[in-house]
């Protein structure tokens, strides 16, 4: 598939072949997918009505490769489920980078120790890949790729920013190539935003956003400040399991402070729908204040406050408007705020 078009070919003796009536840029990512199946389609309504009823489950009887020659040869094991291409430097590296991506084992998330160990290690084999090749727009799309959502890559999303000294000496040695098939303008423009969004918060003053509690008042976020020296958040939302599983040991912790006048815990549910936060409080008494974030300043809250994964913790000292902690587990709250 090449643009939203379908090309369809017949297997037979385990062999097919398909033709594209296209020119080929090289200046365009060609990204395709191959999809094998024991019926035969007319048309693009024929297929999607197939794939909505399971009948091609991703990822066995989906192949990726890239389309960027005209005469290109592949290799399928279908009892393996491995796809081998021939005649295109891009699907070898393509297929170099894929087997990396899929050490990541999500199904079963290992110990810390492990996942720093795991995530080290796939960065390190993704850069040597990457430095391998020649500037192309494999090598573009990835970096962009690993730069804009690297939990898709890695357990902890904190690790592309560990490695932001080596990732821009590699952005520099590909843009010293000059290929007009890299824009390397893109890919620093991600590495910016990058490091703006990972960087550590700590003494970041905090913006007066508003927010609205469940009745659909809204209030600045400095007027939950009064009588209280540090302001507690939890940036959550009601689509986000982990953030719900630690609800009650918040609730926990809320009550073993809750005669201690520093303190004030704030619930801040973003990127979520009223109606749907409203009915899980309601649901779900909690004795902490919450509120829900409006959708359309959070950009800019993300990148001020470095929410880029959930649950995520805040600490603001209300005095100063400062950031004094953030990015921590919630087992390790009672800590921090016994040294606040």
């Amino acid at each position: 598939m090449i643009n939203d078009d379908i090309f369809k070919a017949e297997v037979k003796n385990g062999t097919g072949e398909f033709v594209i009536n296209k020119i080929l840029e090289k200046g365009r990512f060609n990204f395709a997918q191959l999809a094998l199946s024991d019926s035969a389609f007319t048309n693009r309504e024929d297929f999607s009505s197939f794939f909505r009823r399971h009948q091609i489950f991703p990822p066995n009887f989906f192949y990726s490769f890239i389309i960027d020659s005209s005469d290109l040869t592949m290799d399928i094991n279908i009892n393996t489920h491995q796809l081998k291409v021939y005649g295109s430097d891009l699907n070898k590296q393509f297929t170099e980078l894929e087997t990396i991506a899929k050490t990541l084992d999500l199904t079963h998330i290992p110990a810390m120790e492990e996942q720093i160990k795991g995530d080290n290690n796939r960065m390190s084999e993704f850069l040597k890949i990457l430095t391998k090749y020649s500037a192309n727009k494999l090598s573009e799309e990835y970096l962009t790729h690993l730069l804009e959502n690297p939990s898709f890559s890695f357990y902890n999303s904190s690790t592309v920013f560990q490695n932001k000294d080596s990732i821009y000496q590699l952005i520099q040695l590909l843009r010293k190539e000059n290929s007009p098939y890299f824009d390397s303008e893109r890919v620093l423009k991600k590495y910016q935003s990058m490091v703006t969004l990972y960087k550590p918060k700590e003494n970041v003053p905090v913006s007066n956003f508003t927010v609205t509690n469940s009745r659909g008042e809204k209030k600045y976020i400095r007027e939950l400040y009064n009588s209280t020296d540090y302001l507690v958040i939890d940036f959550w939302g009601t689509w986000c399991g982990p953030c719900i599983a630690q609800h009650p040991e918040l609730q926990r912790i809320v009550n073993e402070y809750k005669n201690n006048g520093k303190f004030k815990f704030v619930g801040i549910a973003v990127n979520d729908k009223f109606a749907t936060w409203k009915q899980y409080l309601e649901k779900h008494i909690y004795t902490y204040e919450n509120y829900i974030f409006e959708d359309r300043d959070y950009p800019n809250l993300r990148k001020e406050l470095g929410i880029y994964s959930f649950p995520r913790y805040v600490i603001v000292n209300t005095k100063e408007n400062k950031v004094v902690r953030s990015n921590f587990q919630i087992d390790q709250l009672r800590g921090i705020l016994n040294m606040l």
